[in-house]
């Protein structure tokens, strides 16, 4: 979907707030918090770039609990900087790496390619690779995801993963953050019932997490209690809902919105790990 005022300059807020389903007094917050990276006209009026918008609105896409249909993307494989942070931020240590400096495409190619080991004098990140939820989706290796809920007929239903998806469970922040410490989840599911359990803070204490760079938060609500999630997933600290109860097959679908380029197996140097 392009809107007319596309022609050149690129959206508006007008167009980004309704590509986004939001209203554009939240587009505008989102770049003056410096999350979409947007320019201004000689005229004052700020206009959002293709690419920057359609590497964004992944991150805002607005949950069919909410009754709107996903926005439709391109699918644009992320890089690693993009893919482990949040939309239109860069981390330090992102802007620090060499990969990001010069714009590669697999981080993992430039290291081995220039004789480096990874966190080399601070070249590249201080993460393994066995550890990067990054470099598990582009080598092929299943996602990580952590799902918080105290509802054990959901975890019953859910299983413990496939080839795709590898799921843990946790019941509450505590074993979270303890299970964190060893299991590097991509994706976190938070039952709603738990934040409402005296826990309204766990989805940001979750981004903010230093050990979980780049995670993403799902939702998970019961039915009819959506229209009560619209501000998180507004603020971008939430990026979809799924209604319980649901199965790996939903969690995919959101995973999926964020694809990586697959590395061959015979073109990875890094295949062994």
């Amino acid at each position: 979907m392009r809107c007319q005022s596309m022609r050149g300059e690129g959206f508006s807020t007008g167009d980004a707030a309704r590509l986004c389903s939001v209203n554009p007094d939240t587009v505008l917050k989102w770049i003056k918090k410096g999350r979409l990276a947007a320019t201004r006209t000689a005229g004052g009026h700020y206009r959002i770039k293709e690419h920057d918008l359609a590497a964004f609105i992944p991150l805002q896409a607005i949950s069919d609990v909410l009754g709107v249909e996903p926005l439709a993307t391109d699918h644009r494989p992320l890089r690693c900087w993009e893919y482990l942070n949040r939309p239109g931020a860069v981390r330090d240590e992102c802007r620090k790496c060499v990969v990001y400096q010069i714009r590669a495409a697999w981080c993992f190619r430039v290291a081995t390619s220039l004789g480096c080991e990874i966190g080399q004098k601070q070249s590249f990140c201080a993460t393994s690779c066995e550890d990067c939820t990054y470099y598990r989706r582009a080598s092929g290796q299943a996602t990580n995801v952590l799902v918080i809920t105290s509802d054990n007929e959901l975890v019953e239903d859910l299983g413990g993963g496939d080839d795709t998806l590898v799921l843990r469970f946790a019941r509450n922040a505590y074993e979270a953050s303890a299970m964190i410490g060893t299991f590097h989840a991509a994706f976190v599911v938070v039952d709603q019932d738990v934040i409402a359990n005296n826990q309204p803070d766990l989805p940001d204490c979750l981004i903010a997490d230093p050990r979980l760079p780049g995670v993403r938060i799902i939702l998970g609500v019961s039915k009819g209690r959506g229209a009560r999630i619209k501000a998180p997933l507004e603020n971008g600290v939430v990026i979809s809902a799924i209604e319980k109860p649901f199965g790996r097959d939903r969690i995919a679908e959101v995973v999926d919105r964020f694809p990586v380029e697959p590395v061959p197996v015979a073109d990875n140097p890094l295949a062994t790990i």
